[in-house]
């Protein structure tokens, strides 16, 4: 055979798919040779190509790893800045679906918690390509008893599950979504070792999540739990801090009430309500100095009611309460905006008028006793009459506040030897016929 056979044969080798040998019949010897060197080197070459394919395709798989780690981690710093600025559980989850959605391009996912008593799962959250994912049968709240179907099934194992075709799985159960679900992943939201809650991603396509992408779940999954988790105690202690901070505004308040009421009684006369001797003593004194400091006056009188015995020894003293309480009545009717009134002993009464000269003084007292003498106390037919000492803050030689209550008891007790001389007098002359 000559040249022709050769180029014969080497047609039909590299004419064939994989340049498969053909058979060396009708080759020379030496044509024989050149032929077994050409197909071993089609062998070597034939496996290189293999190797390079597989090479090629392990490449492919393994730059696409990379590539939804990269994106993974992207979501874990969106879902970790979510956990700092989102203190709202369910805005949270809502919030990480949306990462969830956009960096890792999921078709649907949705997200569930336990509820408080641990019985059910609630949905909190859902997204789905073109928001077709949540109907009203899925809306927020929607509940799964634990043990039910695959989420419930995660939600009491705690290990996740991965269907590659729910269509031939019995523990798949539709709920009326108007979902296309084919390959689905459930895997638990975990807080160290309690089990919060589930997160499902499914996908219309079969075989849609390999181990490398369902262990990024499993680490997403545990990293939003701690977040969810970090958020609920947050809102706890919100909401304690809250009900602890209105318990002590409470508390506060009672006490500052309570304050006002033992300030007021420890001030106060309990029988008149007015000022006690302690507390008047005290505002006499600050009255003085300021009017020695600002060269201003102020009129102070000394009332003590004249009949008073003969009242308690013919009525009792509860008549005789009665009329301390007439006149403490008198005083805060005609008693001016921070005038100073007190009882400063059993029928004593103490009045600081402040800037208010002699004359004014003395109209007051008249007052006073015009109105008294116009009160009717029920059950006594004696009328009370009050005497009136009256001192003013311009008297020469005061030098302390005791100086002027000494005047103005001084002035009362004048007054009150003057009626009893005028009585005296008024019982001596026969009446006239």
């Amino acid at each position: 055979m000559g040249n022709d056979s050769l180029l014969t044969w080497l047609n039909n080798v590299f004419a064939k798919e994989g340049h498969s040998p053909s058979s060396y019949e009708g080759l020379r010897p030496e044509e024989k040779i050149l032929a077994e060197k050409i197909t071993e080197l089609c062998k070597k070459a034939g496996n290189y190509e293999n190797r390079s394919k597989v090479y090629l395709q392990a490449l492919n798989r393994t730059e696409g790893f990379y590539e939804v780690s990269i994106r993974a981690l992207s979501a874990l710093i969106k879902v970790g800045r979510l956990g700092e600025e989102v203190k709202d559980v369910y805005t949270l989850c809502k919030n990480t679906l949306e990462v969830f959605s956009h960096e890792l391009e999921f078709e649907n996912c949705s997200l569930m918690l336990k509820d408080t008593d641990g019985e059910y799962l609630i949905l909190m959250a859902g997204r789905g390509r073109g928001d077709r994912y949540l109907t009203r049968a899925w809306e927020k709240g929607r509940r799964i008893k634990i043990g039910e179907g695959i989420a419930g099934q995660v939600a009491k194992t705690g290990e996740h599950i991965f269907i590659s075709d729910v269509t031939k799985d019995s523990r798949f159960k539709n709920f009326k979504m108007k979902v296309n679900i084919t390959s689905l992943l459930s895997v638990p939201l975990k807080s160290e070792d309690e089990i919060i809650g589930v997160i499902n991603f499914s996908h219309p396509f079969l075989e849609a999540f390999d181990e490398n992408r369902i262990n990024l779940m499993l680490l997403l999954s545990n990293f939003v739990g701690q977040m969810i988790t970090l958020t609920k105690l947050h809102n706890k202690i919100a909401n304690w801090n809250e009900t602890l901070k209105k318990e002590v505004q409470g508390k506060t308040q009672e006490l500052i009430k309570k304050n006002r009421e033992l300030q007021r009684i420890a001030v106060s006369d309990p029988l008149t309500g007015l000022y006690n001797r302690r507390f008047f003593s005290t505002r006499l004194e600050e009255e003085f100095s300021r009017a020695i400091r600002y060269h201003e006056h102020f009129s102070l009188l000394i009332l003590d009611i004249d009949n008073l015995k003969p009242i308690n020894d013919t009525y009792g003293h509860l008549g005789g309460d009665r009329v301390i309480m007439e006149l403490a009545r008198v005083l805060k009717k005609l008693g001016r905006k921070g005038d100073v009134m007190a009882r400063i002993g059993g029928d004593e009464f103490g009045y600081v008028l402040i800037e208010a000269h002699k004359r004014d003084a003395y109209q007051f007292a008249s007052r006073i006793k015009k109105h008294l003498a116009m009160v009717k106390v029920s059950g006594l037919k004696i009328k009370p009459t009050v005497s009136i000492g009256i001192a003013h803050s311009t008297i020469k030689g005061l030098k302390r506040y005791q100086d002027i209550y000494k005047a103005a008891d001084d002035a009362l007790y004048v007054e009150k030897k003057n009626k009893k001389t005028t009585s005296l007098l008024g019982s001596s002359t026969p009446k006239k016929q």
